[in-house]
């Protein structure tokens, strides 16, 4: 039986039976370009199988929306499902979203061309690039007690950029109660690199700053001369452009209310501001993440070894880009990064193994938790493992 969805004007033809799909085993061949895969082959179910799958995720989540890339060993494809908004998805998938968090795995690779070239290392404090002076924000941060004062600048001290990465600052997300950057004191909550997991933007933006000091450039500038020009991301940008009044999608909250805005930073911030798509994000996965371009072969390795241990999730991260070890499974490790801005949501995972990737972009509050997994129920049915973070 089939049945017919009407959705901003596009018609799909969705298959109410349900099919499995299985992971592609790695062979020892070398994999086509992608840009050369196919979309559709023959055995597995076709890009409008998915796409109509994933039409009635959105439908069902509430989720105006959905962005997705999906490639294999031997396919790739990508597409937009405008469920309900008043912001049309664009036909050729370039419709801009809000990157979130995502934000850090690009800029993480971004430090990694500065270690290959030696502007930075892993182990040397922060605050010795800056002239030995410790950043502002760390110093007299408890007011009325000194000695705790002190302490706090002490360990600021210790921040490496390696600590950074792999989220040991044992600073807040965010030190502010708004929950975005702020100028307020940075006050930690233990020593660095002892406390264990703790994400953390504040820690991601202060990099940014070493970086910038480094280099004499913007986060936006580094951007473009590492990775954007390079290869060709050419919708990409960590501060807002003049185009994306026409291109980038409007958010929705929980219950579907339509912002207002849609977050048009002008200064960017390697934490949270990547403003980017699907076509241009998949290059990155696959030039950056899957083939380590640009990037000596030991660093590639180091930049997505599992570190340091997330207890929450049972999960890692490398420097800069959760991993899933997945020892006791077939499917080998995932690379994985979430993201989530007010009424965006956002998400990417990679299966070296299998040559296999998703990337997702949403708009809207309802683009995480039932809606990844339900996605994920589609994409990897018979993948054990568990990577949303």
């Amino acid at each position: 039986m089939k049945k017919i969805l009407l959705m901003a004007g596009i018609t799909l033809l969705l298959s109410c039976t349900e099919e499995t799909l299985v992971l592609p085993e790695p062979i020892p061949t070398e994999p086509p370009v992608a840009s050369e895969l196919p979309e559709n082959v023959p055995g597995q179910p076709t890009k409008d199988w998915y796409m109509g799958r994933t039409a009635e995720v959105g439908i069902t989540q509430n989720v105006p929306i959905i962005q997705l890339a999906y490639k294999t060993r031997d396919r790739k494809f990508m597409f937009e499902t405008a469920n309900f908004s008043f912001v049309t998805a664009s036909p050729d998938v370039t419709t801009m979203f809000q990157a979130a968090s995502v934000s850090k795995a690009l800029f993480s690779y971004i430090v990694m061309r500065y270690v290959d070239r030696g502007m930075i290392d892993l182990d040397k404090p922060l605050y010795e690039y800056t002239g030995g002076v410790v950043k502002e924000r760390f110093r007299n941060a408890i007011p009325g007690d000194p000695v705790a004062s002190a302490r706090n600048e002490e360990w600021a001290k210790l921040l490496t950029a390696r600590i950074v990465l792999t989220h040991g600052t044992a600073l807040r997300n965010w030190q502010s109660s708004t929950g975005w950057p702020s100028e307020e004191k940075l006050v930690f909550t233990g020593e660095p690199d002892q406390m264990g997991y703790t994400y953390s933007g504040e820690g991601i933006q202060y990099l940014q700053e070493v970086l910038e000091h480094i280099s004499g450039l913007s986060l936006n500038q580094m951007a473009e001369q590492e990775v954007f020009g390079p290869f060709g991301m050419e919708y990409s940008s960590y501060v807002w452009r003049s185009e994306y009044a026409t291109t980038h999608a409007f958010g929705y909250d929980a219950n579907n209310v339509l912002g207002t805005g849609r977050g048009e930073a002008w200064a960017g911030n390697a934490a949270y501001t990547l403003r980017t798509n699907v076509r241009d994000f998949s290059i990155f996965i696959e030039k950056c993440i899957m083939e380590g371009q640009g990037l000596e072969r030991k660093t590639h390795e180091a930049w997505l070894s599992p570190s340091r241990l997330n207890n929450n999730l049972g999960l890692y991260f490398g420097l800069g880009v959760r991993v899933n070890p997945n020892q006791a499974f077939d499917y080998g490790p995932t690379y994985a990064h979430g993201g989530s801005n007010p009424r965006f949501r956002c998400h990417f995972i990679v299966f070296p193994k299998a040559q296999t990737y998703l990337v997702y972009f949403s708009n809207s509050d309802n683009g995480a938790g039932t809606t990844l997994q339900r996605l994920y129920a589609i994409f990897f049915p018979q993948y054990p493992g568990v990577s949303y973070g």
